[in-house]
């Protein structure tokens, strides 16, 4: 009972520190892995080697990867790559079905683009639709704030799930297989029955209006790398743009089977290489050159070294959570929690679902809460009989069920769309319980046919 309490109130410690005090995430995870390993009963030798020791064994496995598919999403960006993969989307889609179109946009756009940055990308495009096809603006900020986010929590290789799933161990092709799997149900159905719903058209039927003087300076700021000096834009071309999300995506996915189910032979060997993640990542930085028009000293410098900045606090967040989970695994919660949910009747899945969705909602950050969620259930995951990918699944599911406006995704979405904090209630915290629910269902129904 002892450990229980620990556990229960380091939890709350991180989260009081980091919603509360405003204590940087990373030094507020390696202050209470300390705490917890000396009042778990670990001599200080052990804590500081837990600590160590957790750490670098998750950045073995998830460093390079992190840096690596930001790389990717900063070019995809800068280039115009992603505006190219967002107005496909949209013209395949069509007009007709602009709120589905939003969704799905915002889906694919997010894979390799931060949700913040994708729903900057793509506003002006929605505002546009909004006015031309006389579709309530509300329908749309919730339709590509929804498909942003979705796959952002779900699907590799955005940082969130890759970071959780190098936690749990567990396999990347799957745990990207299972993502895009409940992606799918999230995004459809969440679209065309909250999204799209008569509630949300004769509630808010509003059109949007005019670019504020800020939105067109971030328009201006975001066209200005694609043109030449003779005003042309010079956006790669749509096989470019795909190539290096879609070839990465394809090497897990074949590594994972051809591990699973092929014998061991030199081909074999091969595409385990090929397909492990951090080398596939590598390919599609390789593949994301091709898309400025020259290899220049800003392609170089300015752009890679934005990216490994961004992806700097992500790795840092990721390896000290895993030594959070070291020290949990090491002070013996694991066993003590398995007897406490054995006793109880709440379906394993549900467990990492919802303590994910508590952890996002005291503390505003999807990535946080997935991280966070997945240094607690490791030491559980015997206990629970899941599978690591379904936990990770589970998890990625709770940490976006519940944006409220501690975290920056919600102010993001209603500053840009200009709405006040109510409207951002209804276009960001109602729809993402909505697509909690739909999650958590078609999550359920994935845990009865895989293991």
């Amino acid at each position: 009972m002892y450990h229980v309490i620990l556990l229960i109130l380091s939890v709350v410690l991180l989260l009081v520190l980091i919603s509360k005090f405003r204590l940087h995430t990373f030094l507020s995870l390696l202050l209470v892995s300390i705490l917890l390993g000396i009042f778990g009963g670990l001599s200080l030798p052990d804590v500081a080697l837990h600590i160590a020791a957790g750490f670098g064994a998750i950045m073995q496995h998830i460093g390079i990867v992190i840096v690596a598919g930001v790389i990717i999403g900063e070019i995809l960006e800068v280039t115009g790559g992603a505006r190219k993969i967002a107005n496909a989307v949209l013209k395949l889609v069509g007009v007709k079905k602009a709120t589905m179109a939003s969704a799905v946009t915002g889906g694919v756009v997010s894979v390799p683009v931060f949700c913040d940055a994708g729903f900057a990308i793509l506003n002006p495009a929605i505002k546009a639709i909004s006015r031309a096809g006389k579709i309530p603006y509300m329908c749309l900020v919730s339709a590509l704030m929804m498909g942003l986010l979705a796959t952002h929590t779900l699907t590799p290789p955005t940082p969130g799930p890759i970071a959780a799933a190098a936690i749990l161990g567990a396999d990347l092709g799957f745990v990207l297989l299972y993502g895009l799997l409940i992606s799918i149900p999230v995004i459809v159905i969440t679209g065309l029955f909250w999204c799209n719903s008569k509630y949300l058209r004769n509630k808010y039927p509003e059109i949007a209006g005019e670019d504020t003087p800020e939105e067109k300076a971030m328009l201006e700021a975001q066209t200005k790398q694609t043109i030449d000096a003779n005003g042309i834009e010079i956006t790669p071309s749509l096989f470019k743009s795909v190539i290096p999300i879609l070839v990465p995506i394809m090497l897990i996915l074949v590594r994972s089977f051809t591990m699973q189910f092929a014998d061991p032979s030199p081909w074999r060997d091969a595409i385990d290489f090929l397909g492990t993640p951090f080398v596939a990542l590598l390919i599609g930085v390789g593949l994301s050159f091709l898309l400025p028009k020259k290899f220049t000293a800003d392609v170089r410098d300015t752009w890679i070294t934005n990216a490994i900045r961004k992806s700097a606090e992500i790795v840092l967040l990721t390896g000290i959570a895993g030594s959070f989970g070291r020290i949990l695994q090491n002070i013996g919660v694991g066993d003590i929690m398995a007897n406490a949910i054995a006793a109880t009747n709440i379906p394993s899945i549900l467990l990492p679902f919802i303590i994910s969705s508590l952890v996002l909602m005291a503390q505003g950050s999807a990535t946080v809460a997935l991280l966070t969620t997945a240094a607690i259930i490791l030491p559980l995951l015997p206990a629970l009989g899941l599978s690591p990918e379904l936990a990770v699944i589970s998890i990625a599911g709770g940490a976006f069920t519940g944006v409220f406006p501690q975290g920056s995704y919600f102010w993001v979405v209603t500053k840009m769309a200009g709405f006040d904090i109510k409207r951002g209630y209804v276009a960001v915290t109602a729809t993402t319980f909505v697509m909690g629910g739909v999650a958590l269902v078609s999550i359920f129904i994935l845990s009865l046919f895989v293991s």
